[in-house]
Order: C-alpha cells, then sequence, then structure tokens
C-alpha cells in the first residue's frame, strides 16, 4: 500500500475514534483494491477505490438522560448574569436527590454529561413566569453539603420582573404546566408582618423559651406569597437568636424558628408549620424561604427552603398536607427538620 495513503487512512481512524467519546466499537471493516499489487513505488497508484468504511455502534453510552428537574438561580447583581444549580428531580410522586453528583469531581462530570452552552430555562418566581435563561458556561457551587454543578448564564426578564433577584427555573422544554397569571407579589401590610411575630411568641411560650427583649428584634427574614390563585395570603418567617441566619458555627444558646401562619375559611391566622431548633440540643438548622412554585402540578404550590448550618447549607421542602405544611424533600446530607407540628 502506498505510504501516503497509509498514512491517510490511519489519520482518519484516529479522527474518527477521537471524535466519540461514548461509543463502544464493534469494529471497522474496510478494503483497499488497486489496479496492481506489484512492490510499492512512489507515484501514486493509478487509482484507488475505497470500497468501505463502516462504524458500527454495538451499544450506546450507560448514562442515562436527564429526567425533569427542578433547579434554583441567583441574579449577578442587577446585570443580566445569573447562574443556576439544580434542586432535585421532580418525580411523579414529588421531588427525590439528584444522583451521580455530590463532590466537586462528580459534579463536573455531571455537567459535562448533561449541560451544554445553550440550553434554554424557564425562569419562575412567586408562582409566576418571570423570564428566560441561557446557559453559557458550568462550574462547581461548594456551598451545600452536597456539592451541585453550577450553569452560569444569561438571563432576560419580563417588565414587571426586572427587579427579581433570586427564582426558580426549569428546563424550557418541562415548563408549559408549570406557573400562573403574571408576576404580582403581595404587599406586606403591618397587619400580616405582625403575624409572623404573634405566631413566633406562641411558639416561644409552647417550648418554654425566655427571650430578653422582644420577639421583633430576632426576626431574620419574612415573606408573603399566595400559595395558589385567589388564596390568603400565606406568611413565612425565620426568627434567630444569638447567632445570624447564615452558615457558620452557633453558640450552645442559640435557637432558630422557622414557622408559617394561614388563615384558613378567614378565621383568622394560625400556625401551619412550625421548625424550632435549639443548636446545643438538636444542632443548627436555621431555615428561610427562597421560593415557592406549583411543582407536581396539584394546584397547591411547594416552598423551596435553604437551612444554613454550621459549615454549609442544604436544600428542602415544603407541601401542603391538608390544612398544613410538612417537609416533603430534604437533601439526604441535611439535619431532619425538628418540626412540632402545626399546634395552633
Amino acid at each position: 500500500m502506498n505510504t501516503a495513503l497509509r498514512r491517510l487512512l490511519l489519520f482518519g481512524i484516529v479522527m474518527v475514534a477521537t471524535g466519540c467519546d461514548n461509543v463502544e466499537w464493534g469494529g471497522i471493516d474496510f478494503e483497499l483494491r488497486s489496479p496492481s499489487e506489484g512492490p510499492v513505488s512512489d507515484q501514486p497508484p493509478a487509482e484507488v477505490e475505497l470500497v468501505e468504511v463502516e462504524l458500527v455502534e454495538d451499544t450506546i453510552s450507560d448514562v442515562p438522560p436527564l429526567g425533569p428537574m427542578l433547579y434554583l438561580g441567583y441574579r449577578d447583581g442587577d446585570g443580566d448574569q445569573a447562574t443556576l444549580v439544580p434542586v432535585a428531580e421532580i418525580g411523579p410522586e414529588g421531588l427525590f436527590p439528584i444522583e451521580g453528583i455530590g463532590s466537586v469531581e462528580t459534579s463536573r462530570a455531571f455537567a459535562a454529561r448533561h449541560f451544554t452552552p445553550g440550553l434554554e430555562f424557564t425562569l419562575f418566581s412567586d408562582g409566576a413566569q418571570v423570564g428566560s435563561f441561557i446557559a453559557e458556561g458550568f462550574s462547581v457551587d461548594d456551598r451545600y453539603c452536597r456539592v451541585r454543578p453550577q450553569i452560569l448564564g444569561q438571563i432576560e426578564l419580563t417588565p414587571a420582573a426586572t427587579a427579581v433577584q433570586k427564582f426558580l427555573a426549569v428546563p424550557a422544554r418541562e415548563a408549559s404546566e408549570l406557573g400562573y397569571g403574571t408576576y404580582s407579589p403581595v404587599a406586606h401590610t403591618t397587619e400580616l408582618r405582625n403575624t409572623s411575630l404573634r405566631m413566633a411568641g406562641r411558639v416561644l411560650r409552647d417550648v418554654g423559651v425566655f427571650l430578653p427583649g422582644v420577639v421583633i428584634d430576632i426576626r431574620r427574614d419574612i415573606r408573603i406569597f399566595r400559595a395558589r390563585p385567589g388564596a390568603t395570603p400565606t406568611v413565612v418567617a425565620t426568627f434567630v437568636y444569638a447567632d445570624d441566619l447564615a452558615v457558620g458555627p452557633a453558640p450552645r444558646e442559640a435557637y432558630s424558628i422557622f414557622l408559617a401562619a394561614d388563615d384558613h375559611d378567614g378565621l383568622g391566622y394560625s400556625r401551619t408549620y412550625v421548625d424550632y431548633r435549639l443548636g446545643s440540643r438538636d444542632g443548627k438548622g436555621a431555615a428561610r424561604y427562597f421560593d415557592h412554585l406549583d411543582i407536581d402540578g396539584d394546584g397547591t404550590d411547594e416552598i423551596v427552603l435553604e437551612v444554613m448550618g454550621e459549615r454549609s447549607m442544604w436544600l428542602s421542602t415544603l407541601s401542603r398536607q391538608g390544612a398544613d405544611w410538612v417537609e416533603d424533600y430534604r437533601d439526604p446530607c441535611g439535619l431532619a427538620s425538628m418540626s412540632s407540628g402545626p399546634a395552633r
């Protein structure tokens, strides 16, 4: 065989082999026919016919396709850049942990297998669609107790939601059944904000904790939203004593309260979820509302929480069970909720 031709064929085979990372080879069959089988010459043969070059794919990569997933995202200041991280997979019966992540290495591999530039996501805030996100690059987010892949990209927000700083997201192809109406956050009124203080005061009384000062001094976060269109607002708030609502060590006397309150049938607000955690007894786990969305399509939104521990944070979600909220998903590495039930 002519030396130049042999090199050309070998180069072509190498190019094909290195371009297919996720293929197991069944073989390459080819045959060369030339008009002469004589000694090799420096002159090219009069004619060379490549009769067959066939790539046989016996087995496709065993990496499963990526199913529906819920993401949360942060905007980078007031610009058009943002980041997304996956929360959990969306199954027919709710959320469940993402397989194949948990370390820097596995998260990078996960991103390499499943994410590509140009991926489009639909963004949600306060239960409504507020814009879109286009993936541009990928990294790793190690703020969580379970390290996650991170997607970097550009956002475009609707005119009503230009001030939104954080949001939930799903791939655009899976977003048609989620969200409702237009972005219209519930206005904070003095009465609703005071509701959170009354509820926290009752929790402290029930657990027998004396607070030196007033309850408002330890309120670190409050959010008000409608869990379904036309519903009375839900009030959620976080209270932290002798500590911050952030990842980091806490004094032994520190405690946190995360609560939700709802008004059912116009009878007045009552507690529908309580998580009281004394650091010296239960470990640190101060929950903070992130956003809400009807993830499972049952007509009532789920609440996504970020929970602050001593070394990292984890994610959990609450869903409705009757009139109350219950924890229905938590990262495997997170501490269990210390919910004392919906005592009124």
